[in-house]
């Protein structure tokens, strides 16, 4: 059973829904077919009284005589009766033979003395007291069903009476001549019973089998949706970009929905206090130096002091400034779920004039830039946005420039890969990035300290990058050389 269960798919709630489905369904369909096996049979019983009484009431015309002062016409129904009995039938009811006519007719007198037996065994008893004669004679429906053999509940017969009138008796009420009675076996409708009752029992199965199909299907679909939504909502519990699942049931939808606006939100909350405690922590640095040179400006008599006080006050304004700056455009950024209006550009190009622009910075530090593309007569078109590509480029060339040594060389290389993807690679000889530090890059205001200077950046490069390569949907990565310095891979699609 767990087997199957797995199978499906189910999770314990669809198991929960299955089960408690099933059991409804399984004990509807019961008791429904339990009640209808219980109404076929007297159904079936009440069908063949309806039919003796109609054959007791035929045969009675047949016994009526002229006038009641004439005898009972017992000849023309014994001849009758003869004939039907041995009278051959091939007749199929419903899937069950029938080869001869199976009755028992028997007339009594006014009195209630057995006149006329087709089955010759009771001819001068006493019927007047059985409940067909009795009740007939008394001007009432008699019916009655009987053992023929105590203790044989097989051999029950249902014995219906008409009444025997004159036909040309014109008293009112007419007067009663005797009692016509038509026997016939209960036994007689088992085999229609136990038709009926083993087609209803297939067809209950037939119905627990599709009900069983239709609630396994059911409960497939509502575990797989709530696995969607368990699923969105533990991915963006471990701080994972997941769309919202979609679902075709409104209220799955709406409560998918309700989700993802709760995540929006929390998101939101998160993103702001998360911002505001990196950004305090990063603004203590220079506000510190900042207010503990303009203490000391008042206090200082030197000029030299003073002026190397006020320069320290610029830079650390300057670095304030800019911390700021890059905050707001980092944040600006996060906020954007795609690209506003993408255009197709060439990257080689892009590529080129981001390095003609840092050349001087790249003679300033003794290091060589070299810019290659392969294949050469390739077509390196990508679409996206041309100021935060270039600006993303910057900042890789930047933070190449600021680890790599002099008389080292940062070499650019862009590639037209067999999949599709456009992969542009920046390689620099400089130390690599510590072990201890390979994780921790990608935080907002985490940053390694220069090897020139000691001096440490805002942190927030590599952020803006990777959130530039989210909206352009290209992969970005930083490994260590195994010949020494970092190698930078941004895997774009091909515009």
């Amino acid at each position: 059973m767990r087997k199957v269960i797995a199978g499906l798919g189910l999770n314990r709630f669809g198991v929960k829904l299955f089960l408690a489905y099933f059991a409804i369904l399984g004990l509807g369909i019961y008791l429904l077919l339990n009640t209808l096996l219980g109404e076929i049979k007297p159904g079936l019983r009440q069908a063949m009284e309806t039919a003796l009484v109609d054959t007791a009431n035929i045969l009675a015309e047949y016994v009526a005589p002229a006038t009641p002062q004439q005898p009972l016409q017992l000849e023309q129904l014994s001849e009758v009766l003869d004939s039907t009995l041995r009278r051959p039938i091939n007749a199929t009811i419903w899937s069950h033979k029938k080869t001869a006519t199976v009755l028992r007719v028997y007339v009594t007198d006014a009195a209630g003395k057995v006149v006329f037996d087709s089955a010759g065994r009771d001819l001068g008893a006493d019927y007047s007291r059985w409940n067909d004669v009795y009740l007939t004679l008394r001007g009432q429906y008699g019916a009655r069903s009987t053992q023929e053999n105590p203790g044989d509940e097989f051999s029950s017969v249902m014995y219906i009476s008409a009444p025997v009138y004159a036909r040309q008796d014109g008293a009112q009420p007419r007067q009663i001549l005797g009692v016509l009675s038509v026997g016939k076996s209960n036994i007689s409708v088992e085999p229609f019973w136990q038709l009926a009752r083993d087609n209803i029992r297939s067809m209950g199965v037939w119905l627990l089998v599709l009900a069983a199909i239709l609630g396994a299907l059911l409960s497939t679909w509502l575990s797989l949706s709530i696995g969607k939504l368990v699923s969105y909502a533990r991915r963006i519990g471990a701080g994972e970009t997941a769309e919202s699942p979609t679902l075709s049931d409104p209220d799955l939808a709406a409560l998918a929905q309700a989700m993802d606006e709760m995540r929006t939100a929390l998101d939101g909350k998160q993103y702001i206090e998360s911002y505001t405690l990196s950004l305090t922590h990063e603004m203590k640095s220079p506000l510190t130096a900042l207010q503990g040179a303009a203490e000391l400006i008042p206090q200082v008599n030197d000029p030299q002091m003073q002026q190397k006080l006020a320069a320290n006050i610029e830079r650390e304004s300057k670095r304030l400034r800019a911390l700021v700056d890059q905050v707001l455009s980092l944040a600006r950024l996060e906020n954007r779920q795609q690209l506003e209006q993408p255009q197709t550009l060439k990257l080689d190009e892009l590529i080129q004039q981001e390095l003609d622009g840092l050349q001087w910075l790249a003679g300033q530090r003794q290091v060589g830039l070299a810019f290659s593309c392969h294949p050469q007569s390739s077509v390196f078109s990508v679409s996206g946005d041309p100021l935060l590509l270039a600006q993303a480029v910057r900042n890789l060339l930047e933070n190449a420039l600021d680890f790599s040594p002099a008389d080292s060389l940062i070499s650019v290389r862009l590639e037209a890969a067999h999949d599709g993807f456009i992969l542009l690679e920046i390689a620099d000889q400089g130390s690599g990035i510590p072990d201890y530090a390979l994780e921790k890059i990608w935080q907002r205001f985490y940053s390694l300290p220069r090897p020139s200077t000691g001096q440490r950046s805002t942190g927030l490069g590599l952020s803006f990058v990777a959130q530039i390569a989210k909206l352009h949907s290209a992969e970005l990565s930083l490994t260590n050389r195994p010949e020494g310095g970092v190698l930078a891979r941004l895997r774009f699609p091909a515009g």
